[in-house]
């Protein structure tokens, strides 16, 4: 019988700049989140694509997703969704 080891496996540290970025997209998703919200509730749905299209652009394809799917969760298929994908951004080493 061999023994295996229930260690956890240890993750290298976030370095300053990724913890950073992992506040910041948290951030922006929180505030996306919000006035997705609001803009749902008060049936303002040109505002509510814009929040859907500014977290496609400013945050990532899997933000854009879920918001879209909270608004269509909230509004129903019903409603046909027109979002507008930003093209892909290249990444800079620095």
């Amino acid at each position: 019988m061999t023994s295996v080891s229930t260690r956890p496996v240890r993750q290298p540290a976030m370095t300053l700049r990724e913890k950073g970025a992992a506040n910041f997209h948290a951030a922006l998703a929180a505030a996306l989140t919000a006035g997705l919200e609001d803009a749902l509730q008060a049936g303002d749905h040109p505002r509510a694509i814009n929040f859907i299209n500014r977290g496609f652009a400013e945050g990532s394809p899997q933000l854009g997703c879920d918001l879209l799917c909270r608004a269509i969760e909230s509004v129903g298929t019903a409603r046909t969704w027109t979002v507008q994908l930003s093209p892909p951004r290249e990444s800079s080493a620095s």
